[in-house]
C-alpha cells in the first residue's frame, strides 16, 4: 500500500459491537477484568490504553517498526531512549541538533556517567573517527535543526553494523511520508509529533519506534517504568491530525521551495539552508534516501 494511503487509513476499523469506525477517546484509568486472573489487555492505561495503542501501531506501520510507543513529549521520547544506556557508555551525536536533545545529554545524563562526543553528522569520516569501542549508539538528525545538514543514513548505518551501535535517526523534520530511516539501516526512529505528525499545533507528543522486536521489549518497559505516555485524548488529536499527514507534507515542501528559491534571490539574505536547492552540500544523499526535503528553511 502507498504510504499516502496508509496514512489516511490511520485509526479505521471497525468496532465488533457498534461497527463505529473512528477511533474514541478511551478517557480510561482502568478497565475491568472479566474474571479473576482474566484481562481484555487493558489494564492501567499508563501501562496500555486503547486509544494510544492505535496510535503507536501507525507510527510502527507507518515507519516499518515492530512496535511503536507513544509519549508525552518528544523530550520524554528522547529521555526514556537515553535509559536504555549506562554509565561509561559512548553516544556520537549530530553537533547542531535540537536545543532539548543537546540540554538533556550535556545538563542531565552526563551527571550519569553518559559520555557524549557531538560531531558533524553531515560527514561520515568524522562519524567514524568518534566512534569508539565504549560507544553505544549514533544519534543523528536529518535535515539537522536549524542548518538543514544532511547526514547519510545508510552510510552510518553501515559503520555501526556488526558492532553492537545502534542507529538513531531524529525524522522529526521529514515525517515517514519523506523519510523512512529503519529501511535505509537505521535501528530506533523518534519524533516530535507536535510538529508535522499531529499538524494543528494543539497537541505535544512523541513517538519512537524500532525494528527489532527485542529492543521494542526493553523501550516499552522504560515507558511503563517512567510513565511518561501520551494520554488518550492527545493520542485522540495526533490520529486526526496523521490522516492529513500527506496532504499537508506535499504542501509544506511546495511552499519551503518557493519560499528557499526567493530567499536565495534576495540582496539582503547572505546564506539559505534548505536541502531541495541546488547546491546544497547534501542534497545528493538526500535525494537517495528520501521522496522530499521537507518544509523547514533557514536563512
Amino acid at each position: 500500500m502507498h504510504i499516502a494511503s496508509k496514512i489516511v487509513h490511520v485509526g479505521v476499523s471497525s468496532d465488533p459491537v457498534t461497527g463505529a469506525i473512528s477511533t474514541p477517546i478511551y478517557q480510561n484509568a482502568t478497565f475491568c477484568h472479566p474474571a479473576l486472573g482474566q484481562s481484555t489487555g487493558f489494564d492501567y492505561s499508563r501501562t496500555k490504553n486503547p486509544t494510544r495503542s492505535v496510535v503507536e501501531k501507525a507510527i510502527a506501520d507507518l515507519e516499518g517498526g515492530a512496535a511503536g510507543f507513544a509519549f508525552a513529549s518528544g523530550m520524554a521520547a528522547i529521555t526514556t531512549l537515553l535509559m536504555l544506556y549506562r554509565a561509561g557508555d559512548h553516544l556520537v551525536v549530530t553537533e547542531d541538533c535540537y536545543g532539548g536533545t543537546y540540554r538533556v545529554l550535556e545538563k542531565v545524563f552526563a551527571k550519569f556517567g553518559l559520555d557524549t562526543t557531538f560531531v558533524d553528522g553531515s560527514e561520515l569520516a568524522a562519524v567514524a573517527a568518534a566512534i569508539r569501542s565504549t560507544t553505544k549508539a549514533v544519534l543523528i538528525e536529518t535535515p539537522t535543526n536549524p542548518l538543514m545538514k544532511i547526514a547519510d543514513i545508510r552510510a552510518i548505518a553501515a559503520l555501526a553494523a556488526g558492532e553492537n551501535i545502534h542507529v538513531i535517526v531524529d525524522n522529526t523534520f521529514l515525517s515517514p511520508f519523506y523519510q523512512r530511516p529503519l529501511a535505509l539501516g537505521a535501528d530506533i526512529v523518534i519524533h516530535s509529533g507536535s510538529k508535522y505528525l499531529a499538524g494543528h499545533n494543539d497537541v505535544i507528543c512523541g513517538l519512537l519506534t524500532a525494528k527489532d522486536a527485542a529492543l521494542c521489549e526493553q523501550i516499552g518497559f522504560l515507558q511503563n517504568s517512567t510513565g511518561s505516555i501520551l494520554g488518550p485524548h492527545d493520542s485522540w488529536l495526533l490520529l486526526r491530525g496523521l490522516k492529513t499527514l500527506a496532504l499537508r507534507m506535499e504542501r509544506h515542501n511546495q511552499n519551503a521551495s518557493v519560499i528557499a528559491n526567493w530567499l536565495r534571490e534576495h540582496p539582503r539574505v547572505k546564506a539559505v539552508y534548505y536541502p531541495g536547492l541546488a547546491g546544497h552540500p547534501g542534497r545528493e544523499v538526500q535525494e537517495r534516501q528520501g521522496a522530499g526535503e521537507g518544509g523547514d528553511v533557514s536563512f
